[in-house]
């Protein structure tokens, strides 16, 4: 991030700055907290400490959901979508569809990994979950669904694409 350039607003439009020294400040001043807190092994910090109370401290999970504040940045995808446009001579109505289904690919992987992170929510303990009724189907094979991660998340894509 420190080496890429932004747009800046001047009398005559949007310029983008190119000097690394302003870029490197826009930075500082804009995501590099977010990105510095979001990399900071909090677990392992708890871990080191030997303290109880520093091991048992849920506000440190707060800090942890800083990395979702990244996925801010996927709205500046948008951005290249207007580029795209711009610079490739293809129809409207063909550039929506496109974007449309990148759309709902997108939507699809975070539904089916929200799906799968279900089984994590509840626990095991003779709670039915909606794994059990595969694990039950897959008894004669080599790795059952719940056992690979793959299979796992194509199963999730599978039920939210046909759900959606």
């Amino acid at each position: 991030q420190f080496f890429i350039m932004y747009p800046q607003r001047t009398n005559y439009g949007y310029v983008l700055v190119h000097n690394r020294r302003m870029i490197a400040m826009h930075y500082l001043k804009a995501w590099f907290i977010i990105d510095f807190i979001s990399v900071i092994p909090f677990d392992l910090v708890g871990l080191l400490s030997q303290s109880d109370e520093m091991k048992k401290m849920k506000a440190l999970k707060v800090f942890r959901l800083m990395r979702l504040l990244k996925l801010l940045r996927v709205l500046k995808a948008s951005r290249l979508f207007r580029r795209f446009e711009i610079r490739m001579t293809i129809t409207y109505g063909t550039f929506a569809l496109i974007k449309f289904f990148c759309i709902l690919l997108l939507i699809t992987h975070w539904l089916a990994n929200l799906w799968a992170l279900t089984l994590m929510l509840v626990e095991d303990d003779g709670t039915p979950r909606w794994i059990d009724a595969l694990d039950a189907r897959d008894k004669d094979l080599v790795v059952p669904t719940s056992n690979s991660p793959l299979k796992l998340y194509m199963t999730c894509v599978y039920f939210t694409s046909y759900t959606i």
